[in-house]
């Protein structure tokens, strides 16, 4: 008995096994040059030999560059998903119409709803990317956190520096891809008040970069049971920030979310710096009650209140004698 292409098929073959087509591919298939033999191959073809690559990627790099690259890669991804999201429905609310609203007496005044809605897509925003990066790179995403994070030794210099540049640059690009996607002119830029000055406004990018420090030194870095919903009360100190400074402000209590805008429009106000100097400072504030406290020993005050679990079994781990 022969087969459309004359080959002879044995009438054995549905008893004994495939028929003999199919051994003949599964044969040509285990040629296929993959694993130790064939380290030199650098035409890889399959899946598998995609995964022998990384595998040789896991073992010859050293430890720490793998992991700085990792964490690098992390905090890339993050930060642009947590400036898209926000930049983006910072935009749909300024492209509104409705975000004016008009009273009795005829006095045309900012919609409240936009101010809430803003704060909501900024908060909401770090809620997901924070939560889902942290365990990786910390999904810090701000130039001024993670200096605070590198003066209290939570993040190491070379981790620090390097995130620090992945943030700008990934801010950049998510601001980019905005300005490309949406309709003309309405990429949101940070931009003080009418009736906020200067100096106002460094002083307020101060406190509002302050609280969002400190919020992260007191959920995330100092470790409790309630650490691994860190993230949702970050979220919640950026949404607080943002509505109490957008109208003043724009809110910014992040160096990069400003500068990205900037750039891509490539008009820099002359008070742009106070969007660095401002959130620096805040950063600064926070470290120094952070030290403060804990250079008090903040646990005696309540000792049983800030128990946690440990990572490795079942212990628990009071603060204090944590090392």
């Amino acid at each position: 008995m022969s087969n459309e292409n004359g080959d002879p098929e044995s009438q054995g073959d549905a008893a004994d096994g495939p028929p003999s087509f199919i051994r003949r591919r599964l044969g040509r298939m285990q040629n296929i040059p993959i694993g130790p033999g064939h380290k030199q191959n650098l035409h890889v073809t399959t899946s598998r030999g995609r995964i022998y690559l990384l595998d040789q990627f896991n073992e010859k790099v050293p430890e720490p560059v793998k992991n700085h690259a990792i964490a690098v890669l992390s905090e890339f991804v993050g930060t642009f998903l947590f400036m898209f999201i926000g930049i983006a429905g910072n935009s749909t609310v300024d492209n509104d119409p409705a975000n004016k609203i008009q009273f009795a007496g005829g006095e045309i005044s900012a919609n409240p709803a936009k101010g809430l809605y803003v704060a909501l897509v900024w908060g909401l925003s770090i809620i997901v990317n924070a939560w889902a990066f942290f365990r990786i790179s910390g999904g810090l995403f701000n130039p001024a956190v993670t200096m605070a994070m590198m003066i209290i030794r939570a993040v190491n210099p070379v981790r620090g520096v390097l995130s620090i540049i992945t943030q700008m640059v990934a801010s950049i690009l998510a601001a980019a891809i905005c300005y490309g996607l949406l309709p003309p002119g309405s990429l949101p830029a940070t931009k003080l008040g009418d009736q906020t000055s200067i100096t106002q406004g460094l002083f307020i990018e101060m406190f509002l970069t302050a609280q969002v420090v400190l919020a992260i030194f007191m959920l995330a870095t100092e470790k409790h049971k309630a650490t691994y919903i860190a993230p949702v009360g970050i979220g919640l100190a950026v949404f607080a920030a943002v509505l109490a400074g957008q109208s003043y402000t724009g809110a910014s209590i992040n160096p990069a979310r400003s500068f990205a805008v900037c750039v891509v429009q490539g008009r820099f106000p002359g008070y742009h710096w106070i969007y660095w100097v401002g959130p620096g400072l805040g950063a600064l504030l926070a470290v120094a009650f952070y030290l403060l406290i804990r250079k008090l020993e903040y646990w005696t005050v309540s000792p049983n209140i800030d128990e946690y679990q440990s990572n490795v079994g079942e212990k628990i781990i009071a603060v204090k004698d944590r090392s």
